[in-house]
């Protein structure tokens, strides 16, 4: 692999270039959903935030995506709240689906195309209070919405995601128990909610493609880079499992395959952090692996350490598997916007050494365009190009996102600096 990039050499015709963002970290008032119950419990969220304003994005959606294009943005990530079409089982709003038409046509009208994800961490009330994506029949519960969203919305559409970094989401919400419903330690469950997840995303596929057959459909999977420790036989595989935990979802009784192997058109990628592993037999609670942050790597405001080189590292991995990768999510949290602005630099320059290698990288989406209620962390972690006043919502275009427009807009790192 070379080792040098050309930043005269511009990305390939017709790259994208966007930002991602959720519905329930932006619009506000989304009270119907499984994360605004859990918003209500004490100790959730840092500082006790809510996100009951948000960032008022369901109302200033054309203000932002004008922004967007000022920032020389062809393309956006976002979600359709599920809570929102579909508020108790079977019944549908035609008034929310009407407001996303108006969503995703201003987009159109701006020259901005839609990557459009059909479930982003949130799910109804009423879906939850039934097991939620624990239960046996939550894949076919989540297909309505699907049909729905697909059959009213899919002219608009030509890039879907169907979910949200599952892996990652059933971790959180059964294991470290961040999400709702708050469990921690429940292996089992989170293997049975990334396997009734992985027959969701199945179904929603092969219902996009026959409605839409000329649509691109795939998943967004969260990729953390699990790195050895040492050189050590033990510690290599310390390493392995833990991607293997991350990496893999069931698909039938004994038997993981990777989440990137699902049905797709491409393959679509969230990443932001690498961490080492060791072997240590005093932590059999943990499979005998202690994970920490890479010695001499900066550390963001997540707690993570963070390389722009290991994006390359990771796009070359996944293009052995000969798809078109999109990547879905990758950013920076941390109040240090000349950080940021390196970061995005220096990441996009890996991301040139990978499509050099060989790697058909299509486009980069930045997470996110608006500093945002960032889940249970609340308000207090910033990873947006552009600053939102709490007070007033005032939006301000921060250097950062000048430098990302700037890239944009030349298709190329010619411009930077």
């Amino acid at each position: 692999m070379s080792s040098v990039t050309d930043r005269t050499r511009g990305f390939p015709d017709g790259f994208l270039w966007g930002t991602a963002s959720a519905a329930h970290q932006v619009e506000g008032d989304n009270r119907n959903c499984d994360w605004w119950e859990f918003e209500q419990e004490p100790g959730r969220i840092a500082n006790g935030d809510s996100s009951a304003v948000a960032n008022d994005h369901y109302h200033r959606y054309r203000e932002d995506f004008a922004l967007l294009r000022e920032l020389n943005q062809n393309a956006h990530r976002l979600s359709i709240e599920w809570s929102r079409i579909e508020p108790s089982q079977g019944e549908f709003d035609a008034h929310q689906i009407r407001h996303y038409r108006d969503v995703l046509g201003d987009l159109r009208e701006q020259g901005i195309q839609p990557m459009v994800t059909l479930h982003h961490f949130t799910s109804p009330s009423w879906f939850t209070s039934k097991g939620g994506w624990s239960a046996n029949d939550s894949a076919h519960a989540f297909l309505p919405f699907v049909h729905r969203v697909v059959d009213q919305l899919g002219d608009l559409v030509g890039l879907w995601c169907t979910i949200n970094e599952p892996n990652l989401y059933a971790a959180n919400a059964w294991i470290t128990g961040e999400f709702p419903p708050g469990r921690k330690g429940d292996l089992a469950a989170m293997y049975r909610v990334t396997s009734n997840m992985h027959k969701a995303h199945e179904l929603a596929y092969r219902a996009i493609k026959r409605r839409w057959p000329e649509s691109l459909v795939g998943l967004s999977h969260h990729k953390l880079l699990f790195i050895p420790a040492s050189k050590k036989r033990r510690d290599h595989w310390a390493a392995k499992a833990s991607q293997v935990a991350l990496d893999r979802w069931p698909v039938a009784p004994g038997m993981l395959r990777r989440v990137v192997e699902a049905s797709s058109d491409y393959i679509g990628i969230a990443h932001y952090w690498g961490q080492m592993c060791a072997f240590d037999a005093r932590r059999p609670r943990y499979q005998f692996i202690r994970r920490f942050n890479v010695p001499g790597r900066p550390v963001t405001d997540m707690g993570l350490s963070t390389d722009p080189a290991w994006m390359r590292v990771v796009l070359n991995e996944l293009g052995k598997l000969g798809k078109p990768v999109y990547i879905t999510e990758n950013g920076l949290a941390t109040d240090d916007d000349e950080w940021r602005g390196r970061f995005i630099t220096e990441t996009l320059s890996n991301v040139l050494l990978a499509i050099g290698d060989g790697v058909d990288v299509r486009g980069y989406f930045h997470w996110t365009n608006t500093d945002n209620f960032e889940w249970a962390r609340g308000y207090a972690t910033h990873f947006g190009l552009i600053g939102v006043d709490r007070k007033s919502l005032e939006r301000t275009i921060k250097p950062s996102g000048r430098i990302y427009g700037r890239i944009a807009a030349s298709n190329s790192l010619s411009a930077v600096n």
